[in-house]
């Protein structure tokens, strides 16, 4: 090779190069700000047309840029060694480290969502719970659920990122085995308020105000959900057609500020007021046109009725057609049955087992008679009016059906009547007649306190008269301490719960659901404890702080 070869190879490289720096430009330009030509190359476009820009997604971070920037193409490995260093980290209990180290991470990857809901589960679910002192979980929570504001700002298009910040607000403040330290010590934290300020939320507005005037972690989780509504609105990314989970989750905040009050001994007209708040945000999610899955049109949660009605009345008219069609399929379809289905099904259902179950399950599907096989049975003469009619009725049903599947997914009726039972001066008498009860049992005023306590049950077999849907395991969990102190006030006086006791079936739901009867919420005399004090017993944490 001569040197005018090799001037002629570098003249062509640097020839190709200056060449592909043409459609280089034309498809990585930038969209600017003109109007004239500001949309920028093809690459910007399709980040436009898609939704895949920054700016679409978020706030943008010079800091973030930068450091992607600065990996030179290596982010992916970067961010692997991170999550390992993080992990060590973690084993070694060096947990500013882990927040040091995943902050990192978000900084690299900050419109992956999973990183954003990773750590803060991490921070306030594992973290939080490798601390004896009540206070040092509550700012590990508290540092999971600012995590996911942050994440929020660089994804604000995502609902359900901004959800997950009410998720937390409610579930793990308000949820957790230590809820009322959590809650007393949310209320007071006006720079954590100030940090939701920040993120758009009105802290001082009556809206997320508890009793004592001070934000509740309930109300404030509502108003999340409120945001992350108004963001699913706008943009359904991550959403996944799932509307009924986003709408859900603003009534059902309400809800639980409403128990939550009556559990912190607030019977009187605040827990009313709470629970008539709950039931109007469960009529207006009733009223919400909601995407089903299964029709693939949006339906109503309140619309149940009015398709049942419709489908009953083409059931009549089918049947007008031919009168015994329908009950001539069921019977033919009964004589198919083998003789264990036939005999499953004349058991009782306190009387089957699993396998007879199966049975029934089994039979009931072949039982089955759809309006499409009734109208294909009719005679020629009205067949093709009798598919038409079956046709509508189908429609009818798989929209009834729709309807009854999302109100089970959501206990949607359970809960209807339950904040309809609250609202009752009989369920407020109950209650407090109950805790009347309790305290009388603590001090030991035993006939007293039987008297009380079979006053509120008297009160609790009518409520439950007139919501028989009631007596389930939510009722069951509040009522069941009750309930024990009172089975260990009769064994006081060698008497056993008598027969016939008014919520017996409670007891018996409690027995398979919700296990063993708890042990009375009372400590009797002992050298450290001889006044019988209500409540747990007390624990070390506090000699840890001194």
């Amino acid at each position: 090779m001569n040197l005018e070869t090799s001037f002629k190879r570098k003249v062509s490289y640097i020839t190709g190069i200056v060449l592909l720096l043409f459609p280089l430009f034309y498809l990585g330009q930038p969209a600017t700000s003109d109007t004239d030509g500001g949309r920028g190359g093809k690459l910007a476009q399709l980040r436009a047309e898609n939704y895949l820009a920054q700016s679409n997604l978020g706030e943008i971070d010079p800091v973030s840029s930068t450091m992607q920037l600065a990996t030179l193409g290596l982010r992916p490995i970067a961010v692997i060694v991170l999550w390992q260093k993080a992990t060590r980290f973690q084993k070694m209990e060096d947990y500013d480290n882990v927040t040091a180290t995943v902050n990192q991470i978000a900084k690299l990857q900050p419109n992956f969502v999973q990183i954003w809901k990773f750590q803060a589960h991490n921070l306030a679910y594992n973290i939080s719970v490798d601390f004896d002192n009540y206070r040092h979980r509550y700012q590990w929570v508290r540092r999971g659920i600012d995590f996911l504001m942050e994440g929020t700002k660089y994804n604000s298009q995502n609902a359900k990122l901004v959800q997950a910040v009410g998720d937390y607000t409610g579930s793990k403040i308000g949820g957790s085995d230590e809820k009322r330290q959590f809650r007393r010590l949310f209320s007071v934290d006006e720079p954590f308020h100030q940090r939701m300020e920040n993120y758009g939320l009105e802290m001082d507005s009556q809206l997320v105000a508890g009793v004592d005037g001070n934000p509740d972690n309930w109300k404030v989780a509502n108003r999340w959900f409120q945001k992350s509504e108004d963001v699913a609105k706008f943009s359904d990314v991550g959403i996944s057609d799932d509307w009924l989970r986003i709408y859900e989750r603003k009534p059902q905040a309400l809800i639980y500020y409403a128990i939550a009050l009556e559990d912190e001994g607030y019977l009187d007209t605040n827990a009313q007021q709470a629970f008539a708040t709950a039931h109007a945000g469960l009529v207006e999610l009733g009223t919400l046109d909601i995407l089903s899955k299964f029709t693939g049109s949006t339906l109503r949660l309140n619309q149940g009725d009015e398709f049942q009605q419709k489908l009953e009345q083409l059931r009549r008219d089918l049947d007008a057609l031919g009168p015994d069609v329908r009950e001539n399929l069921r019977n033919q379809r009964h004589e198919q049955l083998t003789h264990p289905q036939k005999e499953a099904l004349k058991l009782a259902a306190d009387l089957r087992t699993e396998y007879h179950d199966r049975l029934v399950m089994e039979a009931n599907e072949a039982l089955f008679v759809s309006e499409t096989d009734v109208a294909e049975a009719m005679p020629e003469s009205v067949k093709e009016q009798a598919l038409s009619i079956a046709a509508k009725a189908e429609v009818e049903a798989m929209k009834a059906d729709a309807v009854n599947y999302m109100r089970s997914m959501i206990n949607y009726d359970y809960w209807l009547r339950r904040c309809e039972m609250e609202q009752l001066d009989l369920a407020i008498n109950a209650r407090k007649t109950t805790a009347v009860a309790d305290e009388l049992f603590v001090a030991a005023r035993l006939e007293p306190a039987r008297q009380e306590y079979e006053k509120a049950w008297s009160m609790w077999t009518d409520i439950f008269e007139k919501y028989p849907s009631m007596i389930t395991k939510d009722t069951g969990h509040n009522l069941m301490p009750s309930i024990a102190n009172y089975v260990e006030l009769l064994s006081q006086f060698d008497e056993e719960v008598p027969e016939g006791f008014a919520l017996q079936a409670l007891v018996d739901l409690a027995e398979t659901e919700l296990g063993a009867t708890p042990e009375p919420n009372i400590q009797f005399p002992s050298p450290a404890n001889p006044d019988r004090i209500k409540g747990e017993v007390p624990s070390t944490d506090y000699l840890k702080n001194r």
